[in-house]
């Protein structure tokens, strides 16, 4: 009984794991890095209209382009920026601030501090490290650090690296970093391999003419199937996390729900899923309750048991547990 139950189960989920447009969205984005305000992420042109906002004047450029330069006021203090920009997809990459230069020790200990305390209340408690000083966050690290220069003076500088992309395609796998690429052994809800471009897009040709908002999250697309088109829409609290999506195939006169339950890591603790027909009455609904065992550095789950309970019209539910299993690769590695 289980077999066949379990094979039906996941050709089903695995038919459901395209996604198309999105709903509900919050109007900030609170999975991203920001500077000064400003979300380190997306198009460079954007950042730089918001940077100019907050009297950033631009100065020059690298010859290829890849550097923009600017100088404006960095916490109250006069200050040098450099904004690196990704060549082929011209998206922000990292800031590099340099404020300076400093004759005297004191002086140099006394702003020191000042920006370490400025820094402390945005991005929670730093971690010395050798010389430099690094605030450690869940979107992006920010690196203090100090240069001797040939005249005897100090520079103070700080470098803003950002560790997610603009696109925010695998956080709807609840993934969370630069990721590369996922294998996961006894796939269910998802692809046993799902894969990201650099600029955090999933490389799956089958969903077509996409769209996106402002903070790199799906808004709509098309996925053509056996019986026609499918629309998916999705739900966002405001974290930005799933709490729904719903599949609507009017040729074929089913609609998906898919609901959401996060724990207290913005994990997917539970995920229910019903399927309702033309009448709007439920004939099969599928409890996936995730029990994670294993994480990687990013905390991203590698091993979890996974409890399947499912129903279907006609016949009494059936439960079995799976365990599964992931690798994954990411971009900075």
């Amino acid at each position: 009984m289980y077999p066949t139950m379990a094979k039906k189960l996941i050709v089903l989920l695995l038919t459901l794991v395209c996604f198309t447009s999105v709903q509900a969205q919050s109007q900030e984005d609170t999975r991203c890095m920001d500077f000064m305000g400003i979300p380190l992420e997306g198009p460079v042109d954007s950042f730089v209209v918001a940077l100019k906002a907050k009297d950033f004047a631009e100065w020059g450029s690298s010859s290829d382009m890849e550097d923009l330069y600017f100088r404006g006021n960095y916490y109250g203090l006069r200050a040098k920026v450099m904004v690196n920009v990704q060549l082929t997809t011209r998206f922000v990459q990292s800031v590099y601030v340099t404020v300076g230069p400093y004759r005297t020790k004191d002086m140099l200990e006394r702003n020191h501090t000042y920006f370490l305390n400025k820094l402390e209340k945005e991005y929670g408690e730093y971690v010395s490290r050798g010389q430099s000083e690094y605030f450690f966050g869940k979107y992006g690290d920010i690196k203090v650090s100090q240069t001797k220069n040939d005249n005897g003076t100090t520079d103070l500088n700080f470098f803003y690296m950002p560790s997610t992309p603009f696109y925010k395609d695998a956080i709807i796998f609840g993934l969370k970093g630069h990721v590369q690429e996922v294998i996961t052994e006894n796939a269910v809800a998802e692809n046993p391999l799902e894969r990201f471009a650099k600029n955090g897009k999933m490389e799956n040709p089958d969903i077509t003419e996409r769209k996106y908002d402002r903070y790199g999250y799906l808004m709509q697309g098309k996925m053509l199937e056996r019986q026609g088109m499918s629309i998916i829409d999705y739900e966002y609290d405001k974290q930005n996390r799933l709490v729904k999506r719903t599949l609507t195939n009017k040729a074929a006169n089913i609609t998906y729900i898919h609901e959401y339950v996060y724990n207290d890591n913005d994990e997917i603790l539970n995920l229910s899923q019903k399927v309702f027909d033309e009448k709007n009455e439920c004939v099969m609904s599928v409890n996936m309750r995730n029990n994670y065992e294993d994480h990687d550095d990013m905390g991203n789950w590698t091993r979890n048991a996974l409890n399947i309970v499912y129903w279907e019209e006609g016949a009494q539910s059936q439960s079995t547990n799976v365990i599964q299993k992931r690798k994954i690769r990411y971009w900075d590695e």
